[in-house]
């Protein structure tokens, strides 16, 4: 593939399909809608169609429609306006449509123009005319327009929210950006390569990620996706004190997939689950600061008196563990060395502890008061 396709070629089904769409419509003079969840790389999809087009020695102009409330701003962002054209309007001023003549134009968050602004850029669109704002000369440019949109523009159109008109004149090719979480063979490629381009920017080299760290990138929620991503490890690379990314650099705020445990089998014996269902479903109850008191040796008298920096490290690294077991992994028939009946009579002390009731302890494990009893005399 092009070296000046794509920094980093992701291998993902997906990806490689989108890939081939980017090859198809690039050479055209197409408009096309980029649509995906926020920080999916949609700009960045949007760059690569530039620099296989025509246009790739052409400016390559973006703009957050979202970013500009007061329609008006935004007209005169697109279009540029005249001097006097408006309070504060001190001079004339060239807009995007302008500066970007006879390149591409991308214009992020559609969904979030106004409808007035709309009709002036269907118009644009159709002509490949527009005016300044305040003024009465109308201006001829040549320029390819890209959109993306994070939100349903078909529930847009039935809201009378977005015009019709402009949807389709701006969806002639349509490429749809999965969320990482659908791709998971893409984030650890992502990740590597933000280590490495992040690391020569800092000027702190970082030999890579430990399996651990690894590990809890794959399975990340990742609800900021590629955005989010550069951002954990950004941040993971600024808090090591090694050339190595542990688990424990990795900030708090990248989640966890969460696991159903409705359908898990109610027999022990089953030889497919190591940790015993009755203790998936108390765990799946509890705080991570219960799971860290509980497993992790740290009296609460104890926690509370911790630094926030060291209690914050502890839980991102208690919430993995405890993610795992709750995806019922096979690698703790005991935890901590504390077996079945152990784990339940301290859950349930804490919890009595936490709540001064036994009633209320025991709904907020989801058991009666009898199942809680037999769990504090079980040692």
């Amino acid at each position: 593939m092009s070296e000046t396709f794509q920094p980093i070629t992701l291998k993902s089904p997906q990806m490689l399909e989108i890939y081939d769409l980017v090859k198809k419509v690039a050479p055209t003079d197409r408009t096309v809608l980029l649509s995906g969840e926020t920080g999916v790389g949609k700009e960045i999809i949007a760059n690569q169609i530039q620099k296989l087009s025509q246009r790739k020695n052409r400016p390559f102009l973006a703009i957050n429609c979202g970013a500009f409330p007061d329609d008006g701003l935004l007209q005169s962002k697109l279009f540029g306006h005249e001097k006097g054209s408006y309070t504060g309007a001190t001079q004339q001023r060239l807009g995007l449509f302008e500066q970007t003549d006879s390149g591409t134009l991308f214009l992020d968050e559609i969904g979030e123009m106004d409808m007035e602004v709309q009709s002036m850029l269907l118009r644009s669109l159709e002509t490949q005319e527009f005016t300044r704002l305040g003024g009465n000369k109308t201006i001829k440019v040549d320029v390819r327009v890209i959109t993306a949109t994070n939100k349903n523009l078909n529930s847009a159109l039935k809201k009378k929210e977005f015009r019709s008109d402009l949807y389709y004149r701006l969806n002639r090719f349509h490429i749809h950006i999965p969320p990482l979480r659908e791709r998971r063979e893409d984030i650890l490629d992502l990740a590597e390569s933000f280590t490495a381009e992040i690391s020569i920017e800092q000027n702190k080299p970082i030999k890579g990620m430990s399996d651990g760290a690894r590990d809890c990138l794959y399975n990340a929620t990742l609800p900021g996706n590629i955005r989010q991503l550069r951002n954990a490890i950004d941040s993971a690379i600024i808090s090591t004190d090694s050339d190595v990314i542990s688990l424990g650099d990795l900030p708090v705020d990248i989640g966890f997939v969460k696991q159903e445990f409705l359908n898990t089998p109610e027999s022990d014996d089953n030889h497919d689950m190591t940790v015993p269902s009755d203790i998936l479903r108390i765990l799946s109850k509890i705080s991570v600061t219960e799971f860290i008191i509980i497993f992790g040796a740290v009296p609460n008298s104890v926690w509370q008196k911790l630094p926030e920096q060291s209690q914050q490290k502890i839980i991102r690294e208690a919430s993995y563990h405890l993610s795992k077991l709750l995806g019922a992994q096979r690698d703790a028939i005991s935890i901590n060395g504390k077996n079945k009946n152990q784990i339940l009579s301290e859950v349930a002390k804490i919890r009595i502890e936490k709540y001064g009731s036994a009633n209320k302890a025991a709904a907020s494990l989801g058991i009666d008061r009898r199942t809680l009893k037999s769990y504090t005399e079980s040692r």
